[in-house]
Protein backbone atom coordinates (compact mmCIF):
# COMPACT_ATOMS: atom_id res chain seq x y z
CA UNK A 1 0.00 0.00 0.00
CA UNK A 2 1.51 3.37 -1.34
CA UNK A 3 1.45 6.45 1.12
CA UNK A 4 -1.58 7.93 -0.75
CA UNK A 5 -4.03 4.80 -0.30
CA UNK A 6 -2.84 5.15 3.45
CA UNK A 7 -3.90 8.55 3.72
CA UNK A 8 -7.30 7.91 1.98
CA UNK A 9 -8.00 4.94 4.26
CA UNK A 10 -7.07 7.78 6.93
CA UNK A 11 -9.42 10.37 6.11
CA UNK A 12 -12.48 7.63 5.04
CA UNK A 13 -11.69 6.69 8.73
CA UNK A 14 -11.93 10.23 10.39
CA UNK A 15 -15.02 10.88 8.08
CA UNK A 16 -16.33 7.87 9.65
CA UNK A 17 -15.66 8.77 13.13
CA UNK A 18 -16.90 11.94 12.68
CA UNK A 19 -20.30 10.99 11.80
CA UNK A 20 -20.30 8.38 14.89
CA UNK A 21 -19.77 5.49 12.70
CA UNK A 22 -17.76 3.76 14.65
CA UNK A 23 -19.25 2.70 17.75
CA UNK A 24 -17.64 2.93 20.99
CA UNK A 25 -19.24 6.67 21.85
CA UNK A 26 -20.83 5.21 24.94
CA UNK A 27 -18.49 2.91 27.27
CA UNK A 28 -19.65 0.93 29.92
CA UNK A 29 -18.32 2.86 32.88
CA UNK A 30 -19.77 5.51 31.34
CA UNK A 31 -22.43 4.16 34.33
CA UNK A 32 -21.51 6.39 36.95
CA UNK A 33 -22.42 9.21 39.77
CA UNK A 34 -19.65 11.39 38.24
CA UNK A 35 -17.85 11.42 41.34
CA UNK A 36 -15.08 14.17 41.61
CA UNK A 37 -12.46 12.54 38.96
CA UNK A 38 -9.48 13.20 41.85
CA UNK A 39 -10.95 11.40 44.84
CA UNK A 40 -10.68 8.60 46.61
CA UNK A 41 -14.74 7.51 46.60
CA UNK A 42 -13.91 7.89 42.41
CA UNK A 43 -11.08 5.71 43.01
CA UNK A 44 -12.97 3.59 44.79
CA UNK A 45 -16.12 2.91 42.77
CA UNK A 46 -13.93 1.81 39.90
CA UNK A 47 -11.66 0.18 41.53
CA UNK A 48 -13.93 -2.21 43.46
CA UNK A 49 -16.14 -3.35 40.68
CA UNK A 50 -13.42 -4.56 38.83
CA UNK A 51 -12.03 -7.27 40.93
CA UNK A 52 -15.55 -9.15 40.14
CA UNK A 53 -15.45 -8.36 36.12
CA UNK A 54 -14.80 -12.02 35.11
CA UNK A 55 -16.76 -13.14 32.45
CA UNK A 56 -19.56 -11.02 32.45
CA UNK A 57 -20.87 -8.19 30.55
CA UNK A 58 -19.00 -5.02 32.00
CA UNK A 59 -21.71 -2.75 30.55
CA UNK A 60 -24.16 -5.15 32.96
CA UNK A 61 -21.50 -4.82 35.67
CA UNK A 62 -21.55 -0.93 35.66
CA UNK A 63 -25.51 -1.20 35.73
CA UNK A 64 -25.35 -2.79 38.60
CA UNK A 65 -22.61 -1.01 40.27
CA UNK A 66 -24.58 2.52 39.41
CA UNK A 67 -27.49 0.76 40.85
CA UNK A 68 -25.95 -0.45 44.37
CA UNK A 69 -23.60 3.32 44.36
CA UNK A 70 -27.49 5.04 44.37
CA UNK A 71 -29.18 3.15 46.76
CA UNK A 72 -28.28 4.48 50.05
CA UNK A 73 -28.69 0.91 51.43
CA UNK A 74 -26.01 -0.41 49.60
CA UNK A 75 -23.59 2.28 49.27
CA UNK A 76 -21.55 1.33 52.27
CA UNK A 77 -19.69 -1.21 50.41
CA UNK A 78 -17.90 1.33 48.94
CA UNK A 79 -15.95 2.83 51.50
CA UNK A 80 -13.95 0.10 52.90
CA UNK A 81 -13.63 1.43 56.56
CA UNK A 82 -17.18 0.79 56.85
CA UNK A 83 -17.46 -2.15 54.83
CA UNK A 84 -15.18 -3.85 57.02
CA UNK A 85 -17.31 -2.68 60.57
CA UNK A 86 -20.49 -4.80 58.47
CA UNK A 87 -21.50 -8.62 58.52
CA UNK A 88 -20.47 -10.64 55.82
CA UNK A 89 -23.86 -11.78 55.18
CA UNK A 90 -24.47 -7.79 54.98
CA UNK A 91 -22.18 -7.30 52.67
CA UNK A 92 -23.06 -9.67 50.53
CA UNK A 93 -26.51 -8.90 50.36
CA UNK A 94 -25.59 -5.03 49.64
CA UNK A 95 -23.01 -6.96 46.45
CA UNK A 96 -26.03 -8.92 45.60
CA UNK A 97 -29.06 -7.16 45.41
CA UNK A 98 -28.58 -5.51 42.29
CA UNK A 99 -25.95 -8.09 40.72
CA UNK A 100 -22.47 -6.41 41.26
CA UNK A 101 -21.76 -10.09 42.54
CA UNK A 102 -22.58 -13.03 40.78
CA UNK A 103 -21.07 -15.48 42.99
CA UNK A 104 -22.22 -15.28 46.69
CA UNK A 105 -19.70 -16.29 48.88
CA UNK A 106 -16.52 -16.03 46.48
CA UNK A 107 -16.92 -12.71 45.14
CA UNK A 108 -17.98 -11.05 48.85
CA UNK A 109 -14.56 -12.49 49.88
CA UNK A 110 -13.06 -11.16 46.98
CA UNK A 111 -14.54 -7.50 47.91
CA UNK A 112 -13.86 -7.90 51.53
CA UNK A 113 -9.87 -8.89 50.86
CA UNK A 114 -9.87 -5.60 48.49
CA UNK A 115 -11.74 -3.51 51.31
CA UNK A 116 -9.30 -5.10 53.92
CA UNK A 117 -6.06 -3.47 51.88
CA UNK A 118 -7.73 -0.74 51.53
CA UNK A 119 -7.93 -0.02 55.22
CA UNK A 120 -4.45 -0.22 56.15
CA UNK A 121 -4.62 3.59 53.98
CA UNK A 122 -4.58 7.00 55.87
CA UNK A 123 -7.09 8.49 53.41
CA UNK A 124 -9.89 6.09 54.31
Amino acid sequence: MNKNEILDKVDKLIIMYKNGELGGEVMPEDANPHLEKSSLENYLYFTLPMALNYQRSSYTLWESTLKTYNDEETRFVFNPKICLEKSFEEVQFALTKYKVALQKQKQTEIWLALCNTWRYKKTI
